[in-house]
């Protein structure tokens, strides 16, 4: 069984929440100030945290900064604003889902089993070449694992695996560059065009937003051997993937 910690200090609409992720067959942790939500995030070691934005003793983006520091945790943020500039923050800060309060529990239930599917590691026993044959094509189609440089990314599943089949936890906006670079090998995409491409995917960002995410993805590439050094900078333009795609 899955845990959620909710951090929300309207009792009703925590109340609420709750109850329907228990019903979800969740288990559910609650507090209504950040002091109590460290408390309870010791005590519980969530897979997954519901952050509200505006709280009495501080906001839901420093405790996802602080969040992001250690662990790879699913984030969803709840805002009572339609505030772009929040979006924009929160995915910077690393979240995987931006939901606009009020919202229906049964919508929130979705977004969080969509997380949860997203981090679920794959099986040791199934080989993750065998899952999707590879292809060799520029541009990636439906139901495709794109192999690189002993990597293997699952398209339609939203999955990075390494060389020994561990998976990789990227978040929703990680993972969507990452694919917009991988379907588009060797040419040097500006930040605007990044940005282009990945509003097609819902996405809100802006061009400090595009840097920060490729930092993160390049930590996240490195291996024991070294740094990842196929996401590269193109001095004055923006970036480039040079990784070869692997023939199956």
């Amino acid at each position: 069984m899955k845990t959620v910690l909710m951090l929300e200090d309207d009792e009703d609409l925590r109340s609420e929440t709750v109850e329907a992720l228990e019903d979800a067959r969740f288990r559910v942790a609650e507090a209504g100030t950040v002091k109590e939500f460290w408390e309870r995030y010791r005590e519980v070691n969530p897979d997954v945290v519901i952050l509200d934005m505006s709280l009495p003793d501080g906001r839901g983006m420093e405790v996802a900064r602080d969040l992001r520091r250690e662990s790879d945790v699913g984030i969803v943020f709840l805002s009572g604003m339609n505030d772009e500039i929040d979006r924009i923050v929160g995915l910077e800060l690393g979240a995987d889902d931006f939901v606009r309060k009020p919202c229906s529990p049964r919508e929130l239930t979705a977004r969080i089993n969509s997380i949860l599917r997203r981090a679920q590691p794959v099986p040791q026993s199934t080989p993750v070449e065998s899952v999707v044959p590879t292809t060799t094509q520029e541009t990636t189609v439906a139901g495709e694992v794109v192999r690189f440089e002993g990597f293997s990314m699952n398209i339609p599943a939203m999955e990075l695996s390494d060389s020994q089949g561990q998976q990789i936890i990227l978040t929703t906006a990680e993972f969507d560059l990452l694919k917009v670079l991988v379907e588009r090998p060797r040419r040097v995409l500006t930040r605007d065009i990044l940005l282009d491409l990945l509003r097609g995917e819902n996405w809100a960002g802006y061009d400090r937003t595009i840097d920060g995410l490729v930092s993160r993805l390049r930590k996240k590439l490195s291996t024991d051997d070294g740094p990842c050094g196929f996401l590269k900078t193109v001095r004055g333009a923006g970036y480039m993937f040079t990784a070869r795609i692997e023939s199956p």
